[in-house]
């Protein structure tokens, strides 16, 4: 499959070429995606953009107060 237009993975492949993204995968299934993401410019490109994202989120830093579980607790009474 070699799709030249943009639009989203094909509908089978979207969960493994998340989960390779995320590194959730090995072997045999890992080996598959690739080449198929490498085939299919609609896969390919999903995957890129996945990657992209997550690394985007990995680099951000979220500044939390170090009061701010024990006031969530506090208004919500340890509820879970």
């Amino acid at each position: 499959m070699n799709h030249k237009t943009e639009g989203p993975p094909c509908r089978r492949m979207e969960a493994s070429l998340q989960q390779a993204a995320e590194g959730k995968i090995t072997g045999i299934k890992k080996l598959y995606v690739l080449a198929h993401a490498a085939q299919c410019y609609r896969c390919g490109t999903f995957l890129e953009r996945m990657r992209a994202t997550l690394a985007a989120l990995k680099s951000q830093r979220l500044d939390v107060p170090s009061d701010a579980l024990d006031r969530l607790r506090e208004k919500y009474g340890g509820r879970e």
